[in-house]
């Protein structure tokens, strides 16, 4: 028989006790937020088990579920401090304060959050409006606490009394269901715990975070998604999805995926065009031709290189010398287009439209593009600048790849220098409302350019030049990209804008592509086949995937 040392079974039960109470009961308070009921049952079932005492049970289950709902009202209220832009959704406290709705609420704002916690699906806008209009706190806080003290003690007592018939006919095992509540609560803590420990994560939580005021930061996932259901009415309005693929009949399936840049440039006067040369991947000695080009245009470095299929900026290089040409060409065996780099500074995007009756099209919108800059303090490197600059650190990592070269340089005071040269968003280029380039000669002049551009009726210039006042005049730029079906009317992004403003923009915009490409139809032209685009769209993304940017990996860095 073995022999216990003397004491140390006391010892080590009382050790296990609180290392499995404080495990436990910080299960139980974490799982509120995961599901409440679910865990008011998993902490009935422990106490019916013998694993934690009743009172520590409706303890930890009851001040996770109260920690919730402050956390729904403070979500609700910062929420409404946040949005300081959104003024349609800021008016909606006093577009609503004389409704008959609201002020019902306001009468019964102490019993409604009472009654609330018996009647599952109402607690989570309920707590989140109560935030959202500024509703007093101090009543909410102390019938809120009271109301999840009845109701979790009743709930988790009941579930301790009856145990047996929830374990048997509402949950398969309440040990497998507490080790699942464990695993996930432990997991969150673990994330909590793992951002607050490290001050880079922490910045990048609370910069997500302040992205959510800032419409233009947004992923293109959660910004297009109140586009679909648009998207679906104008689908149903005009008994179609593929007359867009019938909006510019000159471009293949109108620019939605897959379209060469170089046989659109093609296409347009090529007195406005940058000069450009188109560079196959078969090209037995591109770097020749890249010379050649370049001397015949009497051009000189930089120049600027695009895939001849792709968009948003993908993989878009500024190139120094014909080596980095070599080792783009070598990294990246696909279709380019070299182009001149016009030095602008200026560069704005122009959208026109073009009803097929109409025998002179429109500028739906001018967008002004303006370039990232930072300026020195004498004390901080360019890295720091950046981080803690008020718009670029919402790209931070997108300025740090494209200045790796030069983080670590100090700025002297006033000095200031550019962070990036590609007019694109998603490279750090803002986007502004630019309205104010407008002017008769102007507008008559692209009007112009684009009426003559064959099988084209919708899409984007993006145009660079140096001189205002020539270019109001209709003189002085030149065409560097004509992009079709899938662009966009960029000043949408403008940070002025308010979110209905932006999203109006947008919806205009489509519900011409569809009128466009019905008109088109109805006059002839021919729909893209579905198997052909739907091949065409996946082909096209795979190529994306493929070739997707890796400077970091590959040394291309100091190409851009």
């Amino acid at each position: 028989m073995v022999k216990r040392k003397k004491n140390s079974f006391p010892l080590t039960l009382v050790v296990n006790f609180f290392q499995i109470s404080s495990v436990t009961i910080l299960s139980l308070f974490f799982s509120t937020f995961v599901s409440e009921d679910l865990t008011c049952i998993a902490a009935g079932l422990l106490t019916k088990e013998g694993k934690l005492s009743l009172h520590l049970a409706i303890f930890a289950t009851g001040l996770g579920i109260f920690v919730g709902d402050c956390l729904l009202y403070f979500g609700g209220y910062l929420v409404r401090r946040g949005i300081v832009k959104w003024n349609f959704l800021l008016n909606l406290p006093q577009k609503w304060e004389s409704t008959k709705v609201i002020t019902n609420w306001k009468l019964h704002y102490r019993k409604s959050i009472f009654l609330s916690r018996f009647f599952p699906g109402t607690r989570l806008p309920l707590y989140f409006s109560s935030g959202f209009f500024a509703l007093p706190f101090f009543p909410f806080f102390y019938i809120s606490f009271f109301a999840v003290t009845v109701w979790t003690t009743a709930f988790v007592f009941l579930v301790y009394l009856y145990g047996n018939l929830v374990s048997l006919y509402g949950s398969p095992s309440p040990s497998i269901f507490f080790s699942a509540c464990v695993g996930l609560s432990f997991y969150l803590l673990y994330k909590i715990l793992n951002i607050a420990a490290n001050r880079t994560k922490i910045e990048n939580f609370w910069i997500r975070i302040k992205k959510i005021n800032r419409l233009e930061f947004w992923p293109a996932s959660v910004f297009y998604l109140p586009l679909i259901p648009y998207l679906l009415y104008l689908a149903l309005r005009f008994r179609g999805f593929r007359y867009i693929t019938a909006v510019n009949p000159g471009i293949l399936a109108s620019g939605i995926a897959g379209e060469s840049k170089s046989e659109i440039l093609n296409l347009i006067p090529k007195e406005t065009v940058a000069k450009f040369q188109y560079i196959s991947q078969k090209e037995t000695d591109p770097e020749s031709k890249i010379q050649n080009w370049i001397q015949r245009e009497k051009l000189s470095f930089p120049i600027i290189a695009k895939p001849d299929k792709g968009e948003r900026g993908f993989l878009v290089k500024k190139i120094h010398s014909i080596e980095e040409c070599r080792t783009l060409l070598q990294t990246y065996p696909l279709d380019w287009i070299f182009q001149e780099y016009i030095e602008g500074p200026l560069e704005v995007g122009v959208f026109y439209y073009r009803h097929p009756r109409e025998k002179q099209g429109h500028i739906f919108s001018v967008t002004d593009k303006i370039f990232p800059e930072v300026t020195g303090d004498g004390v901080s490197d360019l890295k720091t600048l950046i981080a803690n600059h008020p718009r670029f650190k919402f790209q931070k990592e997108t300025h740090f790849k494209h200045n790796k070269q030069k983080l670590d340089k100090i700025l002297s005071v006033g000095e200031t220098i550019s962070i990036g040269s590609i007019g694109n968003h998603i490279q750090g280029c803002m986007f502004q409302d630019g309205s104010h380039w407008k002017t008769k000669e102007m507008e008559s002049k692209l009007i112009s350019i684009a009426d003559l551009i064959p099988g084209f009726y919708f899409g984007r210039f993006d145009i660079r030049f140096s001189d205002s006042r020539k270019f109001q005049s209709g003189l002085g730029f030149k065409i560097i990209e004509l992009n079709g079906a899938t662009s966009e009317s960029t000043n949408l992004y403008d940070p002025k804008f308010s979110i209905r403003e932006s999203y109006s923009i947008l919806f205009r915009q489509w519900k011409l592509l569809f009128q466009i490409g019905s008109a088109n139809y109805q006059a002839g032209t021919p729909l893209f086949p579905f198997t052909d685009l739907y091949r065409l769209v996946k082909n096209h993304n795979k190529y994306r995937e493929t070739f997707s940017d890796k400077d970091e990996l590959n040394g291309l860095a100091k190409l851009k």
